[in-house]
């Protein structure tokens, strides 16, 4: 039997309204576990979603400010924001707000001979669901785990791949409704309450 870790859902709710807004959040570092944020910035260029907007936010590890300016240059007058370091009253105004939750964490490692450089179990996509954001997400470890493709959110292997389903989510309001629901009732599966149920029978 496996026990996830659990994740304080209740901390996170959609808005009422929520707004067209693609969220990534994620640390900035190009460490062992570098979170390819420049993958994603470079597919929404190139998706071209006029009405749409990319927010990136995460931590900034020490070493990673070449790799922070990078990503700025890349981002400049394309409607994306980066948000260095938010506190946690900022971060659940980003999740509540998105529509989108994507990541690219694992993207171009091989998982087989480097299976530390990919995701774990990937708390952030948790999180993102419980604020009923559709998770579109690298198919690599622990990510696979958390998103059923197609059910719950979408898993992507290719950057074509990325911006397809993307689109088919943008494009289909009722589509998007639907995986939001089933992410956020997914979510759950991580409470406290879940995990503190699963260690007792356990004993």
């Amino acid at each position: 039997m496996v026990v996830y870790p659990p994740v304080d859902i209740e901390k996170f709710r959609p808005k009422k309204k929520k707004e067209n807004v693609i969220l990534y959040v994620g640390r900035f570092s190009e460490l062992a576990q570098s979170k390819r944020q420049d993958v994603l910035i470079r597919v929404f260029r190139r998706i071209n979603l006029v009405d749409w907007k990319l927010i990136l936010a995460g931590g900034v590890e020490v070493g990673a400010d070449r790799y922070l300016k990078k990503l700025k240059k890349m981002a400049s007058g394309k409607n994306i924001e980066i948000v260095e370091s938010p506190g946690f009253e900022s971060l659940r105004d980003l999740y509540a707000q998105a529509k989108i939750f994507w990541s690219a964490s694992g993207y171009g490692v091989d998982e087989e001979k480097e299976p530390m450089r990919v995701e774990h179990l990937g708390i952030t996509p948790i999180e993102a669901m419980s604020a009923g954001a559709v998770p579109v997400i690298f198919a690599a470890g622990g990510h696979r785990e958390t998103v059923k493709d197609g059910r719950n959110g979408f898993l992507w292997k290719t950057k074509n791949g990325l911006r397809i389903k993307t689109r088919r989510l943008i494009n289909d309001p009722k589509l998007m409704n639907r995986i939001a629901r089933a992410a956020k009732m997914e979510s759950k599966k991580y409470s406290y309450e879940r995990f503190e149920k699963e260690i007792i029978d356990l004993l």
